[in-house]
């Protein structure tokens, strides 16, 4: 009863008509001409790509034709005409291809012509930066001694500057006590990139060291060609010691 079962089973699935793999309704086929004189060029942030394509004598109806075109990082973009502008990219090389696509419909299916890829052409995008910006600083502590946290402060002064046609970015401070305190952030710029303002040596979560301190104060800025830092100012500052008498202590 059992092989009887199992034959029954098999017809049945036979006479429904189950496929063993299913056949996709979409045809592709690699028969059109390649675009040819592909050529690449550059202005500024852009690539504009220009091409030519001879139509076979022969030539389906499509509902839609165009072109392909892929990057080499692996992004592809289509266009109605024999031009495409890559726009608003960012410095560096890059290569593409080409090809033609058509799609129409042959006996109920959809069918999608294409040509071959054309030959790699490229372009670089260089930065409108030759440089990074320069910068300059100077530093002075409020004071030599101090006897508590918020009296210790230093005074930033400085400019950073960037050659025409860049944009200056970010501009920063960074202080390092030695003693596993630092701290960092921004400098207020104001015109012709110049900043005067005071800092803190100290935050209020921040163990303060007793004695000598070595800090160590520099000032960093970017535009589009990348960052650059100043020279290092080091100043020793010195904690009073609050219990220690003064000079006018001992005087009769």
């Amino acid at each position: 009863m059992r092989v009887i079962s199992l034959a029954m089973t098999a017809a049945m699935l036979m006479t429904v008509g189950f496929p063993a793999s299913a056949k996709s309704k979409e045809d592709f086929r690699d028969e059109l001409p390649t675009p040819f004189s592909l050529q690449a060029v550059v202005l500024n942030k852009t690539i504009t790509l220009a091409w030519q394509w001879q139509p076979p004598e022969e030539l389906p109806v499509f509902s839609e034709f165009g072109y392909e075109i892929k990057r080499l990082d692996g992004k592809v973009f289509r266009a109605s005409g024999m031009t495409y502008t890559d726009s608003n990219l960012a410095p560096g090389s890059y290569t593409y291809t080409v090809r033609a696509s058509g799609v129409t419909k042959e006996k109920g299916k959809s069918v999608t012509y294409v040509s071959d890829w054309t030959s790699p052409v490229g372009g670089d995008i260089q930065a409108s930066c030759p440089r990074p910006p320069t910068i300059e600083l100077t530093v002075e502590p409020t004071q030599k001694k101090y006897s508590s946290v918020p009296s210790m402060r230093f005074h930033l002064q400085g400019r950073a500057t960037v050659d025409s046609g860049c944009a200056l970015g970010a501009v920063n401070y960074h202080l390092d006590s030695g003693t596993g305190i630092v701290h960092s952030g921004p400098l207020p710029i104001k015109a012709q990139g110049r900043f005067d303002t005071f800092v803190n040596a100290f935050g209020p979560e921040d163990e303060i060291p007793s004695g000598r301190v070595s800090f160590s104060i520099s000032a960093s800025a970017q535009d589009e060609a990348g960052p650059t830092t100043s020279s290092v100012y080091t100043i020793d500052v010195e904690l009073e010691n609050p219990f220690a008498p003064h000079p006018a202590d001992s005087l009769p």
